[in-house]
């Protein structure tokens, strides 16, 4: 899961990683962004990326409620084409989610007992896949833009590090393709597998866990 991550919040490297426009008033958002707080995304405004700002948990715009009890921040590869939430969004509202850093709990392996930092072993920015939705407020009218990170199987490193997911990260000749290109569902998924960035990471320990025993290392192949 990836529940935070650092925002990039430079406009400079933004417009460097990703050739975008912004709109002419954009804020930027705070330093850590978790599920329900405002996360720049890029997106495709008349075929052109375009920096924009969103709800980062996908509400989906059948949904009766702003918040809906389910977690819908990340939205896993294995998921997408049979669950509402994802099905439509997948298939045709995509987004670029440029990431400094994300942060995963870790009770297994060299960082066990941490929250870690992964990021770029090249310090660039990564870019997750995202979706995205519109809801409309039936009461008030207001329309709110959220969206989702796709999420897949580890890459060795990050399973070697601790922690059983990670978000879908792009390879940059793939972002255009990504945000304008019209394919079906199942399309999406042989284009995701391909396109899969396979840079390297790297690991820091941030925080200890607060909850954590040491229990589950006992499990662990390094006991």
């Amino acid at each position: 899961m990836c529940a935070s991550y650092g925002a990039a919040s430079e406009f400079n490297l933004l417009k460097k990683t990703y050739r975008v426009e912004f709109p002419p008033i954009l804020a930027m958002p705070q330093q850590i962004i978790y599920p329900h707080t405002p996360a720049p995304v890029v997106i495709a405004a008349e075929q052109k990326p375009q920096v924009q700002l969103m709800n980062y948990s996908l509400i989906p715009s059948w949904s009766k409620v702003r918040k809906p009890k389910f977690a819908t921040y990340n939205a896993r590869m294995e998921e997408v084409l049979n669950k509402p939430s994802w099905k439509k969004p997948f298939e045709t509202k995509h987004c670029l989610v440029p990431i400094q850093e994300f942060y995963e709990a870790v009770y297994l392996g060299r960082f066990a007992g941490h929250k870690i930092a992964i990021s770029s072993s090249d310090d660039q920015l990564l870019t997750a896949a995202g979706i995205w939705d519109s809801w409309q407020d039936d009461k008030t009218g207001e329309v709110v833009d959220s969206f989702a990170i796709l999420t897949t199987e580890p890459t060795p490193e990050i399973l070697d590090a601790g922690h059983d997911r990670c978000p879908l990260f792009l390879k940059a000749e793939s972002f255009d393709t990504w945000l304008t290109a019209q394919m079906s569902g199942t399309q999406w998924l042989e284009f995701l597998k391909v396109n899969q960035s396979d840079s390297g990471f790297q690991f820091s320990a941030k925080e200890p866990l607060k909850s954590y025993t040491g229990q589950m290392s006992l499990f662990s192949d390094d006991e």
